[in-house]
């Protein structure tokens, strides 16, 4: 039975777009199929790491109501030398798609749920996907509400900035809590920590937010230098950035 993971996060820039990535690849290379979506319409990047230029339609005309799903997934697996199965579907980036997304009614987001509920079962059922993973728009914004509704499991990417780890543990709870969503926190960016640091990051925190902390992540200098286009887990499968990342995936997929 496949699963559909929402990578979300409070805050813009924590790292959750990279995660997704890096995620997905990981999947795809042990063998599973994999389907990642765009689903940041305020500032989509996925067409940066994979190019779009197959796509004959976006993932926005399906929550429309005028493409199907099959026609927007574009298949990137030779992104990572077609050693698995990843396909892509992407949003619009123009700034004129990126204006109407966001001045989209309550009508339309209520009816977007319906579609993606329903593009869920697609991928899953139909499709026969073993992970969907979408990564969505940061903050408490409807067409991210959406994408952590029709989840099985949300993971939700925060820094240790203050304002980040405040705002994180209000989202947990007026909007996590709420729809009862298996959940789990990646701290991203933390620099310089030893490893009775991380301990306690993981203890204090994960008694803050109420839910598990299934991961902290270094910031290392020579993987903030990379290039957007850049896959980490193709480039350097042994870098210990991934290899923490691969013990996240683990976890989830033990979940």
């Amino acid at each position: 039975m496949g699963k559909f993971i929402t990578i979300h996060s409070f805050k813009g820039g924590t790292g959750k777009s990279y995660l997704s990535v890096n995620l997905s690849t990981i999947y795809a290379l042990r063998g599973k199929k994999i389907a990642l979506l765009d689903l940041d319409f305020r500032a989509p990047t996925l067409y940066e790491v994979f190019g779009n230029n197959s796509s004959k339609c976006y993932i926005n005309d399906v929550l429309d109501g005028t493409a199907a799903i099959e026609d927007c997934l574009v298949d990137c697996s030779s992104k990572i030398e077609n050693r698995g199965k990843l396909y892509v579907a992407f949003a619009d980036f123009t700034t004129d798609a990126i204006r109407e997304m966001v001045s989209k009614g309550r009508r339309w987001e209520i009816e977007a749920l319906r579609r993606l509920l329903m593009l869920r079962k697609k991928l899953v059922d139909d499709l026969q996907f073993d992970y969907v993973i979408a990564d969505t728009s940061p903050g408490i914004l409807y067409l991210s509400i959406n994408a952590v509704v029709a989840a099985d499991i949300a993971v939700v990417v925060s820094t240790l900035d203050d304002s980040d780890i405040n705002g994180t543990e209000r989202m947990l709870r007026e909007l996590y809590e709420i729809f009862e969503k298996k959940t789990f926190v990646v701290v991203n960016k933390a620099i310089g920590l030893q490893n009775e640091e991380k301990q306690k990051i993981i203890e204090n925190l994960g008694k803050k937010y109420r839910t598990s902390i299934i991961g902290v992540l270094p910031c290392i200098c020579d993987v903030g230098a990379l290039k957007r286009s850049t896959i980490l887990a193709i480039k350097n499968p042994n870098h210990p950035f991934i290899k923490m990342i691969e013990d996240i995936a683990t976890k989830i997929e033990n979940a």
